[in-house]
């Protein structure tokens, strides 16, 4: 079961970047470290232009918990017209491929999800984001019902290219026997730092 996981991790992250590859290289790609005392995730993320929305993005994220769960995950977000002012908003998918510590205990998940920015300053260097990803039990697939995936943080330019960032996110799964597998629930911190 933990090979089929990984297959589909691996043919989801081909996916993108074989659409991402046909329409252009990304702007302003950027990588981002993030820990706590018990977690570490690394993300890139870029923009893309593989579907007609403004501003769409596309992310690849690894994560690793001191239990030893690690989590792949891949994902697209896309502008809205809801943007108000420095308000802006954005939609879309994100698969997770969970390897949990205990034996033959994985889950694969389609969430939904929506990922809100507010500028404090105009050039965007004081900012306050927050997400939320959930997967309903009709597309998690494995040893779990759900999973929920929610953060929010403040961000602060550190120089022209880096950025850095503090908040909190509460990422759980339902299991199977209705016990609940929290991944993260706790403070983080991280840096930004934007490839070009």
């Amino acid at each position: 079961m933990r090979t089929a996981f990984v297959t589909a991790l691996t043919l989801s992250l081909t996916g993108i970047n074989a659409v991402q590859a046909q329409t252009g290289s990304t702007a302003n790609p950027a990588v981002e470290l993030a820990f706590s005392d018990e977690t570490a995730q690394v993300r890139y993320r870029g923009s893309t232009n593989a579907i007609a929305q403004k501003d769409a993005e596309v992310f690849y994220t690894v994560f690793l918990s001191e239990d030893r769960n690690v989590v792949g995950s891949a994902g697209l977000l896309a502008g809205t017209s809801l943007d108000r002012g420095p308000l802006q908003i954005k939609l879309g998918p994100q698969a997770y491929a969970v390897l949990l510590s205990e034996k033959n205990n994985d889950v694969f998940a389609l969430a939904l999800g929506v990922e809100a920015r507010y500028n404090l300053v105009s050039n965007g260097a004081l900012a306050v984001v927050g997400s939320a990803f959930y997967s309903p039990d009709v597309l998690t697939f494995g040893e779990a019902d759900n999973l929920k995936d929610f953060m929010a943080r403040a961000e602060i330019g550190l120089g022209t290219r880096l950025i850095g960032f503090g908040g909190y996110r509460w990422f759980t799964l339902d299991q199977l026997d209705r016990e609940e597998e929290t991944l993260q629930s706790e403070m983080f911190v991280g840096v930004r730092w934007q490839l070009r």
